[in-house]
């Protein structure tokens, strides 16, 4: 099903990973609170990263690279590309805002649910947004046929790959089939692949250098963990790219921001440590959770679960859990989705338990 969705309707641009408010309202120290509300790397930060960014502390005081040279160059191996094929910005975030001031369609579409920001970038640019509703019953899977006949008189479409917050992915055949159709119906394509990094095999950033329809973003928030630093970037042909460049403002990505990005590029102990970590442990979390009563996980593809309460109230179990330390996220604010919705991360595995063990104390009669 396809609609219009007017600014006037906007839910609230809620997002996980608030640990501040939560500390306020539970009454626990942030130092005590375990966060799956934000799909953040489990480990952390790479060692390798922290390193880079305090030696950078010294080169505060200039100005960063406005060219972000190195950064685009470390990106540019790290997948095999140009780096005239890549921009970089203030977390993917800023990209996502970019993306349609940059190009200003006047009709957008958007899947839902998925991230807010997409139809939020959208709306800021006075476009219309039009989306497309998953169905639960298909486990919130993109049908590409029926991609294709939505792409009908957009000017741009923005998907996340793998979905947050639903964690399906499309496959990358299948991909490719929306991306053929975007180039012929004219549109402008918006893939953004901020949990991809343990499923490179179904990534399209070697496609998006060919394509001047199409652009791929990534950030280092998530897979690398470092959020507080702010840095994503895109991946498009060289004259889209130049194109975002020169509607970006300077000085975007600070100097410790490069240098962690850079050398976490370069961590591939820590790259292949994440991967296995998240790839066992959604498995077992997934696991637990299919077992609980009342609980209807879904199927995931990237390092979080979306879950649905079916005889307990959202709020009250996230209350509960609040009030234990175990920082989830209530999914009522996605379009589509309501407060029987709640999305974890994967986290490590003695974290995991505790947040199963809670959730076991709290449905179990």
């Amino acid at each position: 099903m396809v609609n219009s969705f007017e600014s006037a309707h906007r839910k609230t641009r809620t997002h996980g990973g608030n640990i501040y408010e939560a500390a306020q309202r539970y009454g626990v120290a942030e130092k005590k609170i375990i966060d799956f509300s934000s799909n953040v790397n489990p480990l952390g930060p790479s060692s390798a990263a922290i390193r880079a960014a305090k030696k950078s502390l010294p080169l505060i005081g200039r100005y960063p690279d406005p060219e972000m040279t190195d950064l685009r160059k470390a990106i540019a191996r790290y997948f095999g590309i140009k780096h005239g094929q890549v921009v970089c910005g203030t977390g993917s975030n800023g990209l996502i805002h970019l993306i349609p001031r940059v190009f200003k369609p006047k009709k957008v579409l958007v899947p839902v649910p998925t991230f807010s920001e997409y139809a939020a970038s959208a709306l800021d640019v006075g476009a219309e947004v039009v989306q497309m509703h998953l169905n639960e019953r298909d486990g919130f899977r993109l049908d590409p046929i029926e991609m294709s006949f939505a792409l009908k008189g957009m000017d741009m479409a923005f998907l996340c790959n793998p979905n947050n917050p639903t964690g399906q992915i499309i496959p990358k055949l299948e991909m490719l089939e929306i991306v053929k159709h975007a180039e012929q119906h004219g549109v402008r394509l918006v893939v953004d692949e901020a949990f991809m990094d343990v499923n490179e095999a179904n990534s399209i950033i070697k496609d998006a250098i060919q394509s001047s329809r199409l652009i791929c973003l990534r950030a280092f928030t998530k897979f690398f963990a470092l959020p507080g630093l702010r840095i994503g970037y895109a991946v498009s042909d060289e004259t889209t790219i130049a194109a975002l460049r020169d509607g970006q403002e300077p000085w975007t990505v600070s100097i410790p921001a490069e240098y962690a990005a850079i050398a976490a590029l370069n961590d591939w102990g820590h790259i292949k440590r994440t991967r296995r970590l998240i790839e066992k442990e959604r498995e077992r979390l997934l696991s637990a959770l299919r077992i609980l009563p009342g609980v209807e996980a879904f199927p995931s593809a990237a390092n979080f679960i979306l879950f649905k309460l079916t005889s307990f109230d959202g709020p009250t179990l996230i209350d509960r859990l609040g009030e234990r330390g175990l920082l989830v996220r209530g999914c009522s604010s996605f379009p589509g989705l309501d407060n029987r919705y709640i999305r974890i991360a994967v986290r490590t595995h003695w974290n995991n338990r505790r947040l199963i063990k809670a959730l076991r104390e709290l449905l179990i009669p």
